[in-house]
Order: C-alpha cells, then structure tokens, then sequence
C-alpha cells in the first residue's frame, strides 16, 4: 500500500459488530446533483410522498400562529389585541409558530428526499448485471464527501435550536424535573450548535475536499484504492486516521412502555471496520494515497434496496486546533 513520503503503516485492526452510526440514513441523504428537495420537481416529489400534505397542514398551522404573533407585536392591529391579551402571549405565539414551521418543514424535507431515492432504486433494479452505473451518480475521477448537504443541515441545526429556546419557556416552572429536562436540552443544543460551526469553519478553513477512486468498481475480496485531494494542503500534527467501513441501514422499532405505541426509524449500524494509521511524513498534506484489502465475507453494497448496504471511507487528520475529518461514500460491490 503506498502511504505519503514513504512512511510505513501501521497494524490494519479489523471489527465487526452491529454498532450505531451517529448519522442519517441513507433515505434522509441528498443524492449528489439532485437538487434541492422544493426545488424544480417539488409537487410530483408531494404527490408521490406518503405524509407530505400531512407535514404542510402542520406548517400551515405554525405559519398561521406565528403570523397572529407578529400581529399582536408589530403592525396596525397590535395594540387592539393587545386590549385583551397578555403581550408575552403574542411573543409565546412567535416562537411556538416558528419551531412549528420549522420542524415539519425539516420533517417535509427528509421525506422528499427518501421519495428521491426510491424513484432511483426503481431504475437500479430495472437494470441489468452492473448496478454501479445506475444506483448512484458516481464520479471516479472525483467525488465530494457524503453527507455534505450544507442547507438540509443548517434547517436541521435552525429548526432543533428554536425548540430547544422554546422549551426553555418552562424554566419558570417551580418543576424541578422540567429544570433537570431544560438544562440536558440546552447541553444538547449547545453540542450540535458547536458542531455546526466547527463543520463551518472547516469548511471556510480548508474547503472541500476530493476523493479519485482509481478502482472503480472495487469487489469483495479484492482492493480499493483510490486518493484524497485537499483543496487546501494540511499541516498534519500526527498520524493521520483512516478506516473503511461498511454500513448497513435498518429499521428500528420503539415502544413507548407508558401508552403501549410503538414507532419506526430507520438507522444506521457499523458492521465491519477495517482502521489503519498513515504517517503523514514532512510537509504540508497534499494528496493521501488510499489502499484497503477489502474482505471477501462482508455485504457489497446495494443500494437497490428499501433498507441499502453501502461503504464509506473515513479520513481524520490532526490539525492545531479542531481536527480535519472527511467522509468519502466507496464503491465496493459484489462480484458479478
């Protein structure tokens, strides 16, 4: 396997399990040059998704209390509703209008989406022996990282934050359960809000980077190799983590144990990891080779189905300050 400047590697530890990938599905994952899920194609996408109208009548709701807030805080009708309500209300009003747009507008979005992919897999499975030339737009010769949806992301980050400050309405409660609830809410809303700005400072620091798969596709039992290009060369302070990995979705099913309901999400489980460290060498990090021995008993992916199998490429370097992380989707599949 070569590595930069020569640099010998480090012992290859492979896992396998079943953990949980703190990351979305692939039904919630924009595919790459699809555009905006309320972009062009947005009522056939409503037509075709099953709680679409569902999601917009909650909109609708929200957008009407937030209006009847505004109403009663600014304009020409403000003060004679204030004549029979409290102001705070009309303020209440605001906030409880705007998560209750936000939330199913972010909600509305995802579900677009997953009609977006099952549209695809249609076609996939319609296709003959060579699935990777129909159930993904990959580019070989340079992709972006996954889960880079900037917009989806910061609707995601906008829409859970206003929740979490209306939630903090109840902070006047003598409760000292809701205080305990209020507080663990806020170090949530404050973990995901530094997150969002260190993936936007990382971004504006060191721009996007680009994988070139120089084996493409790769199959069970053979290699992977490929190389990462970065926008902007990195002065790495250490041995640089990368790990290939295979992910596989599944439905999960919860059961609310006080009203006996249950519900179903789907997510995403790590069943097999194979980690390696790469000595960076002297000098600022341009490119990084990438070589993995891929197993031969392991899913290849499908993404033809309702719940797919997909591999990723994970890539972390060690920078002064937050580190520098990337995550490539990899064309490993079964032989035909």
């Amino acid at each position: 396997m070569p590595f930069p400047s020569s640099s010998p590697p480090s012992a290859v530890r492979e896992t396998r399990g079943h953990d949980r990938l703190m990351a979305p599905p692939r039904s919630a994952v924009p595919i790459p040059g699809q555009g905006s899920a309320f972009g062009p194609g947005f009522f056939q996408r409503l037509r075709s998704s099953g709680g679409g109208c569902f999601l917009i009548f909650f909109m609708m709701i929200g957008l009407s209390l937030g209006l009847f807030g505004v109403a009663g805080t600014f304009g020409p009708y403000r003060d004679t509703l204030r004549e029979s309500g409290d102001p705070r209300f009309f303020l209440a009003a605001m906030g409880f209008g705007l998560v209750f747009f936000l939330m199913p507008l972010r909600m509305l979005q995802i579900e677009l989406t997953g009609g977006d992919h099952v549209a695809r897999r249609r076609r996939a499975n319609s296709k003959g022996s060579a699935p990777w030339k129909v159930d993904y737009p990959w580019r070989p010769e340079g992709m972006d990282p996954d889960y880079l949806n900037p917009g989806g992301s910061a609707l995601g980050v906008v829409a859970f934050l206003c929740f979490v400050g209306l939630f903090n309405i109840a902070w006047a409660s003598d409760s000292l359960l809701f205080r305990v609830v209020i507080v663990f809410l806020d170090l949530l809303g404050l973990l995901i809000l530094v997150d969002a700005l260190l993936k936007l400072w990382q971004a504006v620091r060191h721009r996007r980077p680009r994988v070139r798969w120089t084996t493409f596709p790769a199959f069970l039992g053979g290699r992977l190799e490929g190389v990462v290009e970065f926008a902007r060369p990195l002065a790495a302070t250490g041995p640089v983590q990368v790990a290939l990995r295979c992910v596989q979705d599944e439905e999960v099913v919860r059961e609310d144990p006080e009203d006996g309901h249950s519900s179903t999400t789907e997510e995403a489980f790590i069943v097999y990891t194979q980690t390696r460290e790469v000595l960076a060498g002297e000098g600022r990090l341009r490119t990084l080779p990438l070589a993995f021995d891929v197993p031969s008993d392991v899913p290849g992916t499908d993404l033809g189905r309702k719940l797919p199998t997909y591999w990723q490429v994970t890539v972390q370097v060690p920078l002064t300050g937050p580190d520098f992380d990337a995550v490539f989707l990899a064309p490993v599949y079964k032989p035909r």
